[in-house]
């Protein structure tokens, strides 16, 4: 009787344990910060601050995801993609989420698969233009500090034209490169650095062959459960171990910072892979 009721404290203290694990890993938000050095980061950019938003898939963190925000004073805010989640939609978490960061810093948007997949796109966009979120979808902006300028280019989800079925294996390298040589070619000639916002970090190939300077990409979710001394298990448009799924990546002048996210969707549990907010800092080397 006494290994029975040892037996059962156990499994009692373990339930206990692994539950408390579970809500630390999806709920503990940890804050990455970069320095983005590179001389082409005019002198007036020089501390400009970032501070990157992905893959919400409708969670709500109450208040502390902004509170967060609030306490690292960006100059501005970019969100990548997946706000909604579109196996269990909820635009209201969005809006409330958008609105709130709206009010922080001038904020700007680029779409995820799950927006355009939940045929509920449409309607999430008219919420964003009246809270004066910068929708980049395919478009551009100029963002000026004292006589200097830099751009901030933002790429629609491929998801844009694919059926439910298919999204996750198609080849986006086509759709990718015309949509951003059109970009490039209407942006501001005078700009001194191009930031590129877009939802696919396995796209880098391009953003690399196009020479853009800094990108930032999500939709990897870190690779959902992270291993030691490999990273990732499993990404969507990349498999198993995938490539990009964390941090920065650098080739050939191109850096591209991946965010592993900050919610769920298909696969409910992060594991070592607790919800992200990522800060880049641009300085002049």
């Amino acid at each position: 009787m006494k290994f029975k009721k040892r037996t059962l404290a156990f499994l009692v203290i373990g339930a206990i344990l692994l539950s408390v694990f579970s809500w630390w890993q999806n709920n503990a938000i940890e804050i990455s910060k970069y320095e983005y050095l590179n001389p082409k980061v005019p002198e007036s950019f020089h501390g400009y601050t970032i501070v990157q938003i992905s893959d919400l898939h409708n969670k709500d963190f109450h208040g502390r995801l902004i509170n967060k925000v609030k306490a690292i004073k960006p100059d501005l805010i970019v969100i990548t993609g997946d706000l909604i989640d579109r196996r269990n939609t909820n635009i209201e978490i969005a809006i409330t989420t958008v609105q709130q960061l709206a009010e922080i810093a001038p904020t700007y948007y680029v779409s995820g698969n799950h927006e355009h997949l939940s045929g509920q796109y449409n309607m999430l966009k008219e919420e964003l233009v009246q809270l004066k979120a910068s929708i980049l979808d395919n478009d551009y902006r100029s963002i000026t500090r004292g006589e200097k300028t830099i751009s901030l280019l933002g790429l629609a989800d491929p998801a844009v034209n694919q059926r439910e079925d298919n999204y996750l294996w198609d080849d986006n390298s086509y759709y990718a490169k015309t949509q951003l040589q059109a970009l490039l070619e209407g942006q501001d000639p005078d700009s001194e650095l191009l930031i590129l916002l877009s939802h696919r970090p396995e796209l880098f190939h391009i953003y690399k062959e196009l020479e853009l300077d800094l990108v930032f990409a999500g939709h990897a979710h870190g690779g959902q459960i992270r291993l030691p001394f490999t990273g990732g298990l499993v990404a969507p448009n990349q498999g198993l171990f995938p490539k990009y799924t964390a941090g920065i990546y650098h080739e050939d002048g191109t850096f591209m910072v991946v965010s592993r996210g900050l919610g769920n969707s298909i696969i409910p549990q992060r594991v070592f892979n607790r919800p992200e907010l990522v800060v880049v800092i641009l300085a002049n080397s």
